[in-house]
């Protein structure tokens, strides 16, 4: 696991590497200083890997390949054909990457704390060495003199310019030249910038991309401090020959600190950048730099992270005759989780080449207390590795457990953690996490189910990967009554296509929510579940079943001359926003109706495709007092006139 988020984080480091590039070409076509754009890439470095760490649910990730693991026990018995077998020179468990895990931390704290023992010695030897510098007033300012350090800035909290005794040989001109470049670096902050740097570069020594990113820093650094000489008045040619010879004097630099010709390989780049003239397209110059840039900030944003549900430690198994604390094999497997795949008929009613991914929750002594599914291999690990530790996860081909191939997590619950009650406190659990949630959609889709009466109903949410809900249907459960509690949790294939005509079992997930964590919110006989449905291009609008053309088309001029007759007053030479309400009962007789100017457009619900109305609401809102009514259906249509839109709702009874 580690491994690969090293890697990830290296993959991002060159992506930035590319951003601090662009940046940098941008911003010297600007005439700004450049040293920014290394800012950016370092900062970026550690915001997008901490981000993918911290808020995992806005981040694709890609599963890491965890072989199935063979585990030594005392004896495993199954409720399958009896057969008796000896295991000899059982093989050792294969390799994955989780076993680099405690090494590379230890590599990672070795590396870290090496190079803080080089920085500290560093900075011992310069306040050893800095005590036999004496101080001097040379052009005016006062500054170190040093046998052979410099001409550089030392010091982080009172940075100091120390000049070497050569310095003091050459002529006037060239001693100003050459403060002016450190009071540059003085004033600019660079020696706490380049500190700050380094400290990044420290918490990752590992990471190449880092130190190209503080080398590119170092140099931007300087060539930003030569530009604000150059811009003062100095010929490039003389201070360019002048970085030269100090280039020629220098035996040593002292580790991170700014100076006038450090290191010597830079000096190449930074008279280079002296004598470059700027092209006349800079500006399309720097626009396609930015572009640049922003594509790759996209392209590490967009990267998938690394995502492993394997945890190493292995926790100590309670003695039982049956359980799958010991050897599993495939067949075992296979046989523990036969009964729930074989008890599921949507899972059966499924045909190749269909694929269905689901996770088992196992007490240790073998029984399987709760399953599910998910809509991808990447989503049932994170599912299943919130739940508690994978025991093993693998596939059956098709016709071994279902007609359909089946990929499985299995996920172990620890005694210490068990009781009689596990899998009701596992579901209760999620529950109680998903209630905000649940309270943010049911505002927005039907805020008739948070009443404390009314009839019993079964809610559904229609969500996509990342829990952004753009659908919710609700079904009035007429056949149990008004006083009738809710059905059982079980729900089958048929209730999910009515609630969405393009529900793919062997594709979408789904899950009826723990109604005790809802408590206090969702009143007792309402039912409500959620899908997991990403929104598909041949899927129908708000995913709506296709309704016969020449009825809607008729219902649609029932409503405009209804609404031209309630209210006349809104159709002609009105240009504003305008919102009819129509309230019908079951034979299309009008029972209420509203007119407001404000009112056109309803709450607005976040989709997949862009933005939708809740006709619902602006209707109750302009008709109030059938806000507890129970429709049968609802919606608002648009009129000739552009102004206006008609919403409307007919009564269920």
């Amino acid at each position: 696991m580690i491994a690969l988020w090293m890697l990830y984080c290296v993959g991002i480091g060159l992506a930035f590497v590319v951003v601090g590039y662009a940046l940098e070409r941008a911003l010297h076509f600007a005439g700004r200083p450049t040293r920014w754009a290394w800012v950016i890439a370092l900062a970026g470095s550690y915001v997008v890997p901490i981000a993918a760490w911290v808020r995992p649910d806005a981040f694709a990730t890609f599963a890491v390949p965890i072989p199935v693991a063979v585990e030594s026990a005392r004896s495993v018995s199954l409720p399958t054909a009896s057969t008796t077998s000896t295991i000899l020179n059982q093989p050792s468990p294969p390799f994955t990457l989780s076993d680099l895990d405690s090494p590379l931390r230890w590599a990672w704290a070795i590396g870290s704390l090496a190079m803080l023992l080089t920085l500290s010695v560093a900075g011992a030897r310069l306040i050893v060495i800095r005590r036999r510098w004496r101080q001097a007033v040379v052009e005016g300012r006062k500054v170190l003199v040093s046998e052979n350090v410099g001409p550089a800035v030392v010091g982080l909290w009172s940075p100091r310019v120390v000049l070497p005794q050569w310095a003091l040989q050459l002529t006037e001109w060239e001693r100003s030249l050459m403060l002016a470049h450190e009071e540059q670096h003085l004033r600019a902050g660079d020696p706490a910038l380049l500190a700050t740097a380094l400290l990044m570069v420290l918490m990752a020594p590992w990471n190449p991309a880092l130190w190209w990113h503080w080398r590119r820093l170092r140099l931007a650094v300087e060539i930003d401090c030569d530009t604000r000489v150059l811009h003062r008045g100095h010929a490039a040619p003389a201070y360019g020959e002048l970085l030269l010879r100090v280039g020629r004097h220098r035996r040593g630099q002292l580790l991170g600190v700014a100076a006038f010709g450090q290191p010597a390989s830079f000096l190449e780049s930074r008279i280079r950048r002296m004598v470059a003239t700027t092209p006349r397209w800079r500006w399309a110059g720097v626009a396609a730099a930015i572009v640049v840039a922003v594509g790759a900030i996209v392209g590490a944003c967009e990267a998938p992270r690394p995502f492993s549900p394997t945890d190493p430690l292995r926790e100590p198994q309670a003695p039982s005759s049956f359980g799958i604390g010991g050897v599993m094999s495939g067949s075992d497997i296979h046989a523990l989780v036969r009964p729930a795949i074989e008890a599921d008929e949507a899972i059966q009613a499924l045909q190749p080449p269909a694929v269905v991914y689901v996770w088992f929750q196992a007490m240790p002594d073998g029984r399987i207390v709760a399953h599910g599914r998910d809509d991808s291999r990447a989503n049932l690990i994170r599912h299943a590795a919130g739940m508690g530790r994978i025991k093993t996860q693998g596939f059956a081909p098709p016709g071994v457990l279902a007609p359909v191939k089946v990929v499985y997590a299995l996920v172990e619950m620890p005694w210490s953690q068990l009781s009689h009650s596990m899998t009701d406190r596992m579901t209760l659990r999620e529950a109680e996490r998903l209630r905000p949630w649940v309270e943010r959609a049911a505002r927005q889709m039907f805020p008739s189910i948070l009443d404390p009466t009314g009839p019993p109903m079964d809610a559904f949410l229609v969500h996509d990967a990342r829990l952004q809900v753009y659908r919710g249907t609700l079904t009035t459960l007429n056949y149990l009554g008004p006083s009738r509690s809710r059905p059982e949790t079980d729900i089958d294939i048929a209730e999910l296509k009515r609630a969405l005509p393009s529900f793919n079992p062997g594709h979408d997930g789904w899950a009826v929510i723990d109604p005790r964590g809802l408590r206090g919110l969702v009143r007792d006989n309402v039912r409500l579940i959620r899908i997991n449905h990403n929104p598909q291009p041949q899927d129908t609008a708000q995913g709506t079943p296709a309704l016969d053309r020449a009825k809607v088309i008729r219902q649609a001029e029932q409503l405009r001359r209804l609404a031209r007759e309630y209210h006349p007053e809104v159709f002609g030479g009105g240009t504003a926003p305008t919102a009819v309400a129509l309230v019908l009962d079951a034979s299309g007789r009008v029972l209420g109706h509203g007119a407001d100017t404000r009112a056109a457009r309803g709450a607005v619900v976040r989709t997949a495709n862009g933005e939708v109305e809740d006709c619902l609401e602006v209707l109750t809102r302009l008709v109030p007092r059938f806000k507890d009514a129970q429709w049968s259906q609802s919606g608002c249509t648009n009129d000739p006139q552009p102004n206006v839109i008609i919403y409307w709702g007919q009564l269920l009874r």
